[in-house]
């Protein structure tokens, strides 16, 4: 009988023994897959390690293919400009902390407004920090410019079958792609008759092992009208250059209010 009574007590120990490994193996693989989807929203979070990008950019907005350039400077200033036949400047808008300047050099107009001026304003909450990570290919969370409290608001929602990655922004309804790899592959938001989507592709090494996107499409759909903008970004560099943040305005334009430069533009 004892020696019955030990192997089951061997047995006893063995499946308690067991269970607790498993249970502690299951812990860690969760606190494993928890350190991983914290990992990709830091890492999608993080500013990119490099200060300046300028690319030459190819538009095809309705058909009508239109040249321009793209200069940003983080945390200071975004200038994105329209050339006729890639030669002559004849718009730019210019994306600043503060305020958006937007000109028109064919009719010698400009613009100064705050980001509750821009159309579709509210439904993606823009300010320069939306703005500045929509280009940057970086995941944000509108109206928290502090990492650490943008963090809290993003969780990883789902994966799929090809190991992309769905983080949700709780609070304001934005969904990110990713791929687990640093980059951002599409961005969404929709509700209330508004779609949104921004998609990335073809991403190319611009310093090191950072990728920026060759390939931006935009598209917008609201009960009024519908938007497609393609976009084709080239000859990208990120040496920092001797540009101004801040475009000084001729003398020669006048200020118009944005409804005005924009009836002009139509």
């Amino acid at each position: 009988m004892r020696g019955v009574k030990y192997i089951l007590l061997i047995l006893l120990s063995t499946v308690l023994l067991y269970g607790c490994r498993s249970t502690s193996a299951a812990r860690k693989q969760k606190g494993q897959k928890e350190q991983k989807s914290e990992r990709i929203v830091h890492d999608l979070l993080d500013p990119p390690p490099v200060q300046e990008l300028t690319a030459s950019l190819s538009f095809n907005i309705g058909g009508n293919k239109v040249s321009g350039q793209l200069r940003m400077r983080r945390d200071h200033s975004i200038q994105i400009s329209a050339s006729m036949l890639g030669l002559v400047e004849v718009a730019r808008i210019e994306f600043l902390p503060d305020m958006v300047v937007v000109s028109d050099r064919v009719h010698n107009i400009y613009s100064v407004c705050h980001y509750a001026d821009i159309p579709y304003r509210n439904e993606l909450g823009l300010d320069f920090e939306v703005v500045q990570a929509l280009l940057w290919n970086r995941i944000f969370s509108p109206g928290s410019a502090n990492l650490v409290d943008a963090s809290t608001r993003l969780r990883i929602d789902r994966t799929d079958e090809q190991g992309n990655f769905y983080i949700k922004d709780i609070e304001c309804g934005y969904e990110f792609i990713s791929d687990g790899k640093g980059r951002l592959d599409a961005v969404t938001r929709s509700g209330g008759g508004f779609r949104f989507r921004i998609d990335y592709a073809d991403f190319t090494a611009v310093s090191g092992k950072w990728k920026y996107p060759s390939e931006l499409g935009v598209v917008i759909n609201t009960s009024d009208s519908d938007i497609d903008l393609k976009v084709r970004i080239s000859s990208v560099s990120t040496e920092n250059k001797n540009w101004p943040d801040k475009t000084q305005v001729s003398r020669r334009m006048k200020q118009v209010t944005l409804d005005e430069l924009l009836d002009n533009l139509v």
